[in-house]
């Protein structure tokens, strides 16, 4: 009888410190699943503040994802543009959104403009433009209907006007530079740069 009734409290004792694990371990089970959640969450906030305009232009695949029309050409070319002389990019990016310009070009028009070169053209341009306070604000391209088309041409041709909104941050004022480009449809049916040239506003 002495040992039935010490067995009993043990019992006791054993069914409280299992439930007392049982508690333990599920507080720590939710404090990790929090834990991974947070941090999670971190993480995607930082991925997210790491998404530049830049990292995306450069992400696109061109070679599965050209622009479709003479529009969308222009749309990707300004966006790289303003990106460059705007957005303070690392030389890195400034080298990968030089090739994404070049990779809108005719191959004529590749010929004439070395890669070395050009990255050059375009280190010594974006430095002109931040000793002179000047920053690319918009840009604007022309609509569908106001494209030029000459499709009784081999190749094709289209001629567009775009046009640049450019600050100077000393005096908060706004000038607009207008270009027209012409391009042409290559042998897998792209749009390709050809050549630009200044144009007068309309």
């Amino acid at each position: 009888k002495r040992g039935e009734c010490m067995a009993q409290p043990k019992k006791k004792t054993s069914v409280g410190g299992t439930i007392v694990c049982i508690a333990l371990a599920a507080a720590v089970i939710v404090g990790i699943y929090m834990s991974v959640t947070r941090n999670k969450q971190k993480n995607a906030i930082e991925a997210d503040a790491n998404v530049t305009e830049a990292t995306t232009l450069i992400a696109r695949d061109l070679d599965k994802d050209y622009p479709a029309t003479v529009r969308e050409v222009m749309k990707y070319y300004c966006r790289i543009t303003k990106c460059l002389y705007s957005d303070g990019v690392s030389e890195s990016e400034l080298t990968k959104l030089t090739d994404k310009l070049r990779a809108l070009y005719t191959d004529e028009l590749l010929e004439k403009n070395d890669r070395t070169e050009m990255i050059g053209l375009i280190k010594t341009e974006i430095k002109n433009y931040e000793k002179a306070g000047t920053k690319i604000q918009s840009y604007n391209v022309a609509e569908s209907g106001e494209i030029t088309y000459y499709r009784n041409e081999t190749p094709q041709r289209a001629v567009i006007n775009i046009y640049f909104t450019l600050k100077q941050e000393k005096d908060s004022s706004f000038e607009r530079a207008y270009e027209e480009f012409v391009l042409v449809q290559d042998d897998d049916a792209r749009w390709k740069i050809m050549g630009w040239r200044l144009s007068e506003g309309q």
